[in-house]
């Protein structure tokens, strides 16, 4: 359990900040802001699981970890995004539900990427 410590403090992260009433946010001159922050968020969220999960890349990434990984924290996302349509300060979205496995898959990319670097006898 205390292995997935960071895991956990950075999702805890992630739910606070999706159900604190943050009010009007100011308006940015950067196109769809929030989708980003969203697939940054979950990113960090699949990419400190999966770091956990290997005890940061001294085991093989497995197929079983990637697909925990992503169903993990698409669900994680789902749950926030049903939470936020039943808070009367937030709104659950689809569009957020989508930068959230964005966020997800581009750290699965990269995890493998690295993983394979790290441990070149990565075996697909």
């Amino acid at each position: 359990m205390i292995k997935y410590l960071p895991t956990i403090l950075v999702c805890t992260f992630v739910l606070i900040l999706s159900v604190i009433n943050i009010g009007v946010l100011p308006k940015t001159d950067v196109p769809s802001a929030d989708k980003i922050v969203h697939a940054i968020m979950y990113f960090g969220i699949t990419g400190m699981l999966m770091l956990n999960q290997t005890s940061y890349f001294r085991n093989q990434i497995t197929k079983v970890q990637l697909y925990f990984a992503f169903l993990f924290s698409v669900g994680f996302g789902i749950l926030m995004e049903i939470i936020q349509y039943f808070l009367p300060w937030r709104s659950g979205s689809i569009y957020d539900l989508i930068a959230n496995a964005f966020g997800t898959i581009i750290a699965i990319i990269i995890m493998l990427i690295v993983s394979h670097y790290y441990n070149p006898k990565y075996e697909q």
